[in-house]
């Protein structure tokens, strides 16, 4: 009986997890649960490592354009957010040394569209950008595309997270504190 509650207990949680909107890094430590990819995963050689303080979570690493790399992500897990409600998302962070990148992806297959939004280097300065969906572009392997995301594709993102925005080998270092969606 206990494995019965075990599992409502993680379904239920999973459940909560998926559908929560604002994510706080600092007070609650929201991002335990995501991932970094690099460009590894095509042969590159790029780092990226995470670890959280009390205002947030800093992303950090380095890029390196050897083997045709170039990226760090730093990415939630898979699970449907419906974000058509909202008209926009605040993000608060602080940067150094390399322009980063927020993304909504609505498939799995690395191939297919998704969108970024741009967020500049603050020279670690704390920063709460706003940014509308209708700001966000959209890009298919890493190459800019006409379009912008549609209320379908916003009832419907799998993914959202940080990458590396520029193609230029170096440091780069952003902590987020956290993302809100009005």
């Amino acid at each position: 009986m206990n494995t019965f509650y075990t599992l409502c207990f993680l379904l239920v949680s999973q459940l909560f997890y998926a559908q929560q909107s604002d994510i706080d890094f600092g007070k609650y430590k929201d991002g335990e649960r995501w991932q970094i990819t690099n460009d590894g995963v095509m042969g590159g050689l790029s780092q990226g490592d995470v670890r959280f303080t009390d205002n947030g979570v800093v992303f950090s690493g380095m890029i390196s354009l050897e083997n045709n790399g170039g990226f760090s992500s730093y990415r939630s897990q898979y699970a449907k957010r419906d974000l058509s409600s909202y008209k926009k998302i605040i993000i608060r962070y602080r940067s150094k040394n390399y322009a980063m990148g927020f993304t909504l992806e609505m498939d799995k297959r690395w191939y297919v569209p998704y969108y970024k939004a741009d967020l500049p280097t603050t020279d670690w300065k704390w920063e709460e950008k706003e940014i509308k969906f209708s700001d966000f572009v959209r890009y298919n392997i890493g190459r800019k595309r006409s379009g912008k995301p549609t209320q379908e594709e916003l009832a419907n993102i799998l993914r959202i997270g940080f990458i590396s925005n520029e193609k230029k080998a170096g440091p780069f270092k952003i902590e987020i504190d956290y993302i809100k969606f009005e």
